[in-house]
């Protein structure tokens, strides 16, 4: 079993293929929802878990929305994002969505919000924080990053490959900068 990591979906919204320049004909949700359909399970297994990160859809009918939740493998839930209202919220997530999860996976804790943050409980040590919301125009640093699609090739990214990403980075978290800066 492998957790996944994903947000900003955004299925079923046109207007964010030009927004956030992904591949595909300006408004063609449908083309962009196979694609993202067929890049989730490409990769996650119906065993495996996914948090997803909030932005998951906007503007599909209820009927439509519940059609591709139930096409997606693995176990879901959801941390709320901006745009997850309430036909969204209302899917049949593993447990009740959530603003903020605080967790240890695999023996690294864990901060998922749908937004990022410029300091979270953690941010001192070695809690990382995953966000979605600004469709990769943050650079990752060493404790934090964004997991939305954009950011990932349009795929979910496991926790091995946002564990990578984090230590490859030369950016330190602003919180340890400014603690270092102010003691020197």
């Amino acid at each position: 079993m492998t957790t996944f990591l994903t947000a900003d979906q955004h299925f079923g919204h046109a207007g964010i293929i030009h927004l956030t320049k992904r591949p595909f004909s300006d408004r063609d949700a449908a083309a962009m929802d196979e694609a993202l359909i067929e890049a989730w399970n490409a990769r996650v297994r119906p065993g495996d878990n996914v948090w997803h990160l909030g932005d998951f859809a906007m503007g599909p009918k209820p009927a439509r929305l519940r059609a591709i939740f139930d096409r997606l493998n693995g176990t879901k839930r959801l941390v709320r994002g901006n745009h997850d209202h309430s036909e969204t919220l209302a899917l049949p997530w593993a447990e009740p969505p959530r603003d903020l999860v605080e967790t240890t996976i695999e023996g690294h804790k864990w901060c998922f919000c749908h937004y990022p943050m410029r300091a979270w409980r953690g941010s001192m040590s070695s809690t990382i924080h995953a966000y979605g919301h600004v469709h990769a125009l943050m650079e990752p640093t060493r404790l934090s990053l964004d997991v939305g699609v954009d950011a990932w090739g349009l795929e979910p990214a496991s926790l091995a490959q946002v564990i990578a990403r984090v230590e490859r980075s030369e950016i330190e978290p602003e919180e340890q900068q400014l603690v270092r800066e102010r003691r020197a």
